[in-house]
């Protein structure tokens, strides 16, 4: 009998998309099912597989999508009934697996997928039971558990995305966070506790990637670029300039980027020789550097674990070193006062002054968040003006205004 996985690919999914392709590419078990992974009309690719055999279909969620994957799997269940098989994961999933068991889906799987998700193919490959894996959650269940409770694995186990198939993104050379800032889901999905790539690993996958795929650029994945070979709270000067000479080194990859979006910089991990070493590897122009408030209190109501100068002296250092810093500000955030938020605005015109570029975000309950509860964030007309000024002058960047539209349906679907 065969069997086709078709992933419901977006642009907000690709890179989990890519990574698990790759733990596919790798299980010896699952060599004859044939992928699918099409950008547009994966309808008609399901419908032409469903032709051929059996077909499973996989989501990516993240819960900002949810009324869309509603949507779309109304749409598959009226056309294709059970003849389909639909798995969801990704971090609504993880957080939320109720919601996807009552949209429609048959399996949720939660946590980290490279393991669970082909194991879960080749289960349903091989018609047997799959409801007992750890992580995979069906109607049956009445307890989930959560991320925290189930096995983490190496990455170095697992590829960083998908050769045969052609399917690339970033590397992700680090997994997990140590600070639980309140308003963030990682910790609850990946974990306090910081996994690295090994370096033998990032170059075995991007040496095969310039040779197999012709790669002449690649980008580290990372919450936190400085942090890499310890432990997430101190920079590790030498293991950093060690994976980036070492990358730097493969004949025919022209550029490396670490520490622009979509990786990030914490503002008191930055020094001048941390961005020397980076400055001498990287192709990025740009730094993202997370400080999030204008506000001390703020901060410390969101376990943010740095002030505002440390961000401000952060910048300036970053200026220095020659990289143009994209400074991320959440505006609304929880317990943020009207005079909170002028400060954080206020931060936002002095940063620019300095030479800094701002992106901004509303606050958005996410689940999994310490503060999944919380009312979602919104402006005042005032604050909402001074801010749109600034994108008018381009001088701020990002989804602020939509992101507003967003938190308050994250906050109904509470209900």
């Amino acid at each position: 009998m065969s069997y086709t996985l078709v992933f419901r690919a977006h642009s907000s999914s690709r890179y989990s998309v890519a990574a698990l392709l790759g733990a596919i590419e790798i299980d010896e078990r699952l060599q004859d099912l044939e992928i699918k992974a099409p950008v547009h009309d994966y309808r008609e690719t399901i419908r032409k597989a469903e032709r051929r055999g059996e077909v499973i279909v996989a989501f990516s969620v993240i819960s900002t999508q949810i009324e869309r994957v509603r949507r779309e799997v109304a749409e598959l269940r009226r056309e294709h009934g059970k003849r389909v098989v639909l798995i969801a994961g990704g971090p609504h999933a993880s957080a939320r697996p109720e919601d996807l068991l009552q949209v429609g889906f048959d399996y949720v799987v939660i946590g980290e997928g490279e393991q669970r998700f082909p194991e879960l193919l080749w289960r349903l490959m091989n018609q047997e039971d799959a409801t007992n894996i750890q992580g995979v959650i069906t109607e049956q269940l009445e307890q989930y558990p959560t991320p925290r409770e189930l096995d983490q694995i190496a990455l170095d186990q697992y590829p960083p995305f998908a050769i045969k198939n052609n399917i690339v993104g970033p590397i992700e050379v680090t997994r997990g966070c140590p600070f639980a800032c309140k308003f963030c889901c990682t910790p609850f999905l990946t974990g306090r506790r910081v996994r690295h790539r090994s370096v033998a690993s990032v170059i075995y996958w991007l040496e095969r990637a310039v040779r197999e795929r012709g790669f002449k650029r690649t980008w580290f994945l990372s919450p936190n670029a400085l942090c890499y070979g310890g432990h997430g709270r101190t920079v590790e000067y030498e293991k950093l300039e060690g994976i980036l000479g070492r990358a730097s080194a493969i004949d025919g990859l022209e550029e490396i980027f670490f520490g622009a979006f979509p990786s990030e910089v914490r503002p008191e991990f930055i020094d001048s020789r941390g961005l020397k070493i980076l400055r001498q590897y990287v192709a990025n122009k740009t730094l993202q550097i997370g400080i999030q408030s204008g506000s001390n209190r703020v901060l410390k109501l969101t376990n943010r674990h740095h002030s505002v100068e440390q961000g401000v002296e952060g910048v300036r250092i970053a200026i220095e070193s020659g990289f143009t810093p994209h400074v991320d500000m959440i505006f609304g955030l929880p317990g943020e006062r009207n005079e909170d938020l002028q400060r954080s605005i206020e931060l936002c015109h002095n940063l620019i002054e300095m030479g800094a570029m701002i992106h901004g975000h509303v606050f958005m309950p996410l689940p999994g968040s310490a503060f999944e509860n919380m009312p979602a964030g919104q402006l005042d007309p005032e604050s909402r003006r001074q801010l749109g000024e600034l994108s008018r002058r381009g001088l701020l960047t990002g989804s602020w205004s939509h992101q507003e539209t967003l938190a308050k349906e994250l906050a109904k679907k509470r209900h």
